[in-house]
């Protein structure tokens, strides 16, 4: 599954300035494509555990120091359970189900995704050519959620950290026309809240920055919500 961990991520990228190219902006939920004729399969990439993500480090020395700085602060937040960010899929589900004919969610493999071509479009299209996967998964519309990191973020300027850790959601969610690979609904997530009080006590419990967690979680999936309405 790095694989396709890999792929949704570069899709997460604000700008690619290698090459120029101009970012996706978001799409709203086209509804009027969508009806009960419409087969829609859901797609979750896997989500790993919350962790502190360090942003900043700018060499590999720097970045080692800045994770073992915080190697207290990811160790618990690494204890936590992913079924509250989880959850979000439930409300891609059930918005759906409210949209489409038949919506259920589907599982992709690592080979399957190696197989899939770039597809040369203008903005509003897939980077990856999703088309094929309308007659191997007998789907019309193909939906992701894509958590690429969670928990908390913390900016560095090489050695020195320049803020406290927050709570932290980043990923992205979006549809695709499987006849035209053309996005039906796009939308980055990131979400950051500010940790209220000392966010390092009491030492290795993190009740702040725990809080300023679950509080990302729950923007993420308001604004997942969102999309429906």
């Amino acid at each position: 599954m790095k694989a396709i961990k890999l792929i949704f991520a570069a899709a997460l990228t604000v700008f690619l300035a290698a090459c120029g190219s101009t970012p996706q902006p978001p799409v709203q939920l086209q509804k009027q494509l969508l009806n009960a004729e419409k087969r829609v399969g859901i797609y979750v990439d896997v989500i790993e555990e919350p962790t502190t993500n360090i942003y900043g480090a700018g060499c590999l020395l720097c970045y080692g120091v800045a994770v073992a700085a915080n190697s207290s602060l990811s160790k618990h937040l690494e204890s936590l359970p992913t079924s509250d960010i989880e959850s979000s899929k439930q409300i891609l589900l059930e918005g759906y189900k409210a949209k489409a004919g038949s919506v259920e969610f589907i599982e992709l493999t690592e080979q399957e995704f190696k197989k899939l071509k770039k597809f040369k479009g203008e903005l509003g299209y897939a980077k990856k050519d999703f088309r094929s996967l309308k007659e191997s998964k007998n789907i019309d519309v193909l939906v992701v959620l894509d958590i690429a990191t969670h928990g908390a973020y913390r900016g560095y300027t090489n050695y020195v950290p320049n803020t406290d850790p927050q709570g932290y959601v980043r990923g992205l969610v979006y549809s695709v026309d499987l006849e035209t690979n053309q996005y039906l609904q796009y939308l980055e997530l990131d979400k950051k809240v500010v940790v209220e009080g000392e966010w390092d006590e009491p030492k290795q419990k993190f009740p702040g920055v725990t809080n300023a967690y679950y509080q990302a979680v729950e923007q993420v999936k308001e604004t997942i919500n969102k999309i429906f309405l």
